[in-house]
Order: C-alpha cells, then structure tokens, then sequence
C-alpha cells in the first residue's frame, strides 16, 4: 500500500451552513513533492486505490462543507486521516455526515465542537482514532456504533462524564478516558455505554 503524507486543504470562504464546499487550494504531498491540484475531489482520485491520505482542513468550514467533503471521501476509495482542528466556526456537525464512511480512519475535531451526534460514526468500520476537544458537552447514543477497529477515543478534557439513562437519571463515568475500559465500552455490542447518550456536566 502507497502512503501520502499530507493532503492540505486551504479553505478561504465564509462557510457558514448555507455555504458549498469550495476550496481555493489543494495541495498534495509526497515527501519533498508537493502538487497543486484544482479541487479535493481531483486530488483524491489521482491517489491509488487504497493509499492513505492525511487530510487537513483549515479555514472556515461551515456544515455542508463538512457534508461535501465526507461525500468526497467515501467516494474515493482513499483512506483518510481527517484534520479539522484548525478550521474556525464549525460548532455543530448535523445529520451525522460520517455515518457508514468506510474510508475514513481518524478525525480531530476543532476547540469548539460542542457535540458529536446519535450515530455519528456508526458503520465507520476503518475508524481507528478521534480526539475529542473538551468544548464537547454530549455524546449522542451508538455515535461509534459498528467501528470494529477503534483504538483510540482521545478525550482532551476525561473528567465530568455521566451517562444519560431513559428515566432522565444521571449515572458519573469516572473517566472517560480510561484505557482500560475506552474505546472498547462505546462499540462493543455488550457494552452498558453503547445505546446510551453521554454527558459532560461542569
């Protein structure tokens, strides 16, 4: 398998939730090389078929963008490592735009991400790594539901955690990030965390 590292995504427009996925550079990577390209879409596609990609996004990058560029990256036949840390006024992903991605194996979320949805990685079966920032307050139910290769849950803030159970009842997680329990507590089939909805209260 041929390994790229590092496909970079400038995105220069206002990206609000209306906004179309428009990016005024691409860039590919390999080594020392690095090659202009007219748009993301064209850029994976000249990648072989199974590579791996690092894929980062800078900017501001509104919710159809994010939408546009998963559509673009199931599409591709390309493994993904996605990049969003340094876009700027992406605070709610909507309609779990990830779910069934099977070309994606790791996402970083940007500072101000608040939540991550119901099922927002369900059927993500390549998914190997997310870091999540500590502006996420809620965890919707099954959100990694099916991500059979998830190694790694990174939590940037652990602590404060409980579980939301269907009486409204509040039950604390110690610690998220305890890896003796994480990731395997949110995708195992057997797990009391799988089909329920998680919390962070300050």
């Amino acid at each position: 398998m041929r390994k790229f590292s590092r496909l970079m995504i400038v995105i220069s427009h206002e990206g609000d939730e209306t906004s179309a996925f428009s990016a005024s550079v691409v860039e590919v990577t390999n080594g020392d090389n690095t090659v202009q390209v007219s748009d993301f879409e064209t850029a994976l596609h000249m990648l072989p078929q199974g590579s791996e990609v690092s894929v980062v996004a800078n900017g501001t990058v509104g919710n159809i963008s994010v939408h546009n560029i998963s559509r673009i990256i199931r599409e591709s036949g390309v493994l993904v490592s996605l990049d969003l840390s340094a876009v700027k006024e992406l605070n709610k992903v909507y309609d779990s735009p990830f779910k069934d991605n099977q070309n994606l194996i790791s996402i970083n979320f940007p500072d101000n991400i608040a939540s991550i949805n119901h099922q927002a990685f369900a059927g993500c079966k390549n998914l190997e790594h997310v870091s999540i920032p500590a502006s996420v307050k809620k965890i919707g139910a099954r959100a990694f539901d099916g991500c059979e290769k998830l190694v790694v849950l990174e939590f940037s803030d652990p602590c404060g955690w409980f579980v939301k159970k269907e009486n409204d009842e509040y039950i604390p997680v110690s610690n998220v990030g305890n890896a003796e329990d994480n990731p395997y507590r949110f995708t195992l089939p057997s797990s009391p965390y799988r089909n329920v909805e998680l919390q962070k209260i300050s």
